[in-house]
C-alpha cells in the first residue's frame, strides 16, 4: 500500500476557489499554493505538485516527491532523464481541452469553407464583391477529415465532423487501442502517408515526441490530394515549416489553419503571416473559461484515486512521451 499524499503544492494561475474546494474534499492534505519563483523552494517537502513547469533539478531535490501533474497536455519539458529514473508518476490535463480546441478547429474549416479569409479582406479594403468567392467556397458535407491523432482533441472533432455529415479517418500512434464510433476507419501512424491523400481535411492533434518530429514533412504535403487543407493544433514542431509554407505557396494545399507553429512566438519575417490561405490564431485554441474548472476536478478525480490506491487517470508514459 502506497503512503498518501500530505503534502501537495499547487503552482498555477487559477482561482483560490478551486484550492479551496480541494481543501474542503481532503482535509488530511495540506495544500500550498505558491509562485514559480518559489517553487523550487517548496518542493522538497511536497509529496505532489500540480504546475505548469518544474526545472530538473527541483525534482532531483524532491525526495518525497510521488506525483507531479502537468497543468496542460504537452509533457515534453517535463520529460527530463531525471524523471525517467525515478518512481514518480506524471499525469498531464489532456481532454480539459476538447471541447473548446474541436469548436476552434470546426471554426477554422468553416471559415474556409465560407471564404472568411476573403471576406475579412474584402471588408478591410471596404469591398462590396461576392462574386470573388465563386470559387473559393464548398461544403463540409460529404467530404472527409483525417486525424492525426484520435486522443481526446481527435474524438472531440470527428464526432463534430460526423454531426456536419463528414466522413473520418483516424491515424493513431497505437492501432490496437481500438477505433471510436465517430472513427469511420482507422490506421496506425506508419500508414499516415498512405491515407492522406483521402482527405479534404487534415487535422493534426499530435503531442511532440522524436518519433513526431516533423511527422508532416515535404513527403507528407505531397501526398496530400490537391485542394485539401492542413490544421495544426498540436504541436508546432511535429511540422516542417518550411515544407509547409511551400505547399501553400505552390497551392499543393489550398490553405493551412495554424493554432500553433515551429517556432512560437511566429517571428515577425515569417511568410505564413502573409500568406492569404493561412489563417494563424496564436496558440489560442486551448482558452476556454471552464479550464480551471476542468484541471481541478482531474486533480480532485485522481488525488482520490491515489488516497485509495487505484490507478490514475491520464498517466504518461516518460518513456515514450505521451
Amino acid at each position: 500500500m502506497r503512503e498518501p499524499i500530505r503534502m501537495f503544492v499547487i503552482c498555477l494561475p487559477a482561482p483560490q476557489s478551486h484550492v479551496d474546494s480541494l481543501r474542503t474534499a481532503f482535509p488530511d492534505v495540506e495544500f500550498r499554493t505558491v509562485e514559480n519563483d518559489d517553487l523550487s523552494t517548496a518542493l522538497p517537502v511536497a509529496d505532489a505538485v500540480a504546475a505548469w513547469r518544474i526545472p530538473e533539478e527541483a525534482i532531483a531535490a524532491s525526495p518525497n516527491l510521488k506525483w507531479i501533474h502537468r497543468g496542460a497536455a504537452g509533457v515534453e519539458d517535463l520529460i527530463t532523464p531525471t524523471l525517467r529514473e525515478s518512481d514518480i508518476i506524471l499525469t498531464n490535463s489532456s481532454g480539459v481541452h476538447a471541447t473548446n480546441i474541436a469548436e476552434h478547429v470546426l471554426a477554422m474549416m468553416l471559415s474556409f469553407a465560407r471564404g472568411f479569409p476573403s471576406l475579412f479582406r474584402m471588408q478591410q479594403d471596404r469591398v462590396w464583391d461576392g462574386s470573388r468567392l465563386d470559387t473559393q467556397v464548398f461544403e463540409l458535407t460529404g467530404q472527409t477529415v483525417l486525424l492525426a491523432g484520435v486522443g481526446e482533441i481527435g474524438q472531440a472533432v470527428a464526432n463534430r465532423a460526423k454531426a456536419l455529415g463528414m466522413s473520418t479517418i483516424g491515424v493513431r500512434r497505437r492501432s490496437d487501442q481500438g477505433r471510436p464510433d465517430s472513427i469511420d476507419a482507422m490506421v496506425g501512424i506508419e500508414r499516415l502517408n498512405e491515407v492522406l491523400g483521402s482527405a479534404d481535411h487534415v487535422v493534426n492533434s499530435l503531442p511532440f515526441t522524436e518519433g513526431t518530429r516533423s511527422l508532416f514533412d515535404a513527403s507528407a504535403f505531397e501526398m496530400m490530394t490537391a485542394g485539401a487543407h492542413f490544421y495544426n493544433v498540436g504541436r508546432g514542431r511535429t511540422v516542417d515549416t518550411d515544407a509547409l509554407v511551400n505547399a501553400v505557396r505552390t497551392g499543393k494545399i489550398a490553405g493551412a489553419g495554424l493554432d500553433v507553429t515551429d517556432p512560437e512566438p511566429l517571428p515577425s519575417e515569417s511568410p505564413l503571416w502573409d500568406l492569404p490561405n493561412v489563417i494563424l490564431t496564436a496558440h489560442t485554441a486551448g482558452r476556454t473559461p471552464h479550464m480551471w474548472e476542468r484541471v481541478f476536478r482531474l486533480i480532485e478525480t485522481n488525488l482520490e484515486r491515489y488516497q485509495n490506491g487505484d490507478e490514475l487517470i491520464n498517466v504518461v508514459d516518460v518513456q515514450h512521451g505521451y
